[in-house]
């Protein structure tokens, strides 16, 4: 699910760390849900730092990032 959401609930909802039934470290889901969804996407170092750092907030957060990228995405193939 990309959204859009209406609600925080809703985004937590849609995070990969909600939908595996909130397993081990919750830094670890956001950034494997941020990776996946730059995957086929150039990213430089700095690139990677941000992502990084994204991944720290919580995990409604990043399903809105994750969210906007996907999309931005779709929104461009159209």
């Amino acid at each position: 699910m990309s959204g859009p959401y209406e609600t925080e609930r809703e985004a937590a909802a849609a995070s990969l760390w909600e939908l595996q039934g909130r397993p081990g470290d919750q830094r670890t889901m956001n950034l494997a849900d941020l990776a996946a969804e730059c995957a086929g996407i150039q990213l430089g170092a700095y690139d990677w730092r941000i992502i990084e750092w994204l991944a720290n907030y919580e995990p409604a957060t990043v399903a809105v990032i994750c969210g906007l990228i996907s999309r931005a995405r779709q929104a461009g193939a159209r």
